[in-house]
């Protein structure tokens, strides 16, 4: 019995060394515009390859630390900000000293502007997390995560 070498040929398997962070930046990249609304310019197509890669390659729990700390400056940084600015004076003095102070439509309409500026960042977040599912959800299937519960982040 004659036994041949098989050789991989030269080039294969170079592609499978994947650079992580190049990856992620562009993750990270696509998932800001996703968030500033300017998501028809992005091939989601591409993104979820990219995500998927990364989890076949082992990569996938650093992906999804990744995506929650974005996810979290995010809120921190962009979301918090602005429903602080509409807080008004009004709203967080408490009743018996700002009584004499403001009118109860003063009050009222600063609680709508409140919750105005709360639903429409609950409806931006959501909106963002199914867009930001449709790119990961790959991660969603996969049963390499055995310690962490990730999609209570992405699912809601």
């Amino acid at each position: 019995m004659i036994f041949t070498e098989v050789r991989k040929p030269q080039g294969i398997g170079q592609s499978d060394a994947i650079d992580f962070d190049t990856s992620w930046n562009v993750l990270a990249s696509s998932l800001r515009e996703i968030h500033t609304k300017n998501a028809s310019k992005l091939s989601f197509e591409e993104l979820y390859r990219n995500a998927y890669k990364l989890v076949l390659k082992k990569r996938g729990e650093t992906l999804y630390l990744r995506v929650k700390e974005f996810e979290e400056e995010w809120l921190a940084n962009e979301v918090q900000p602005r429903i602080i600015s509409v807080l008004s004076p009004t709203l967080l003095l408490s009743s018996s000293r700002g009584s004499a102070i403001t009118t109860a439509n003063e009050k009222r309409a600063a609680g709508d502007k409140l919750l105005h500026a709360l639903k429409q960042a609950w409806e931006d977040h959501n909106l963002c997390m199914n867009m930001t599912t449709d790119v990961l959800m790959y991660m969603v299937g996969s049963q390499s995560f055995s310690n962490i519960r990730f999609t209570e982040v992405f699912i809601s």
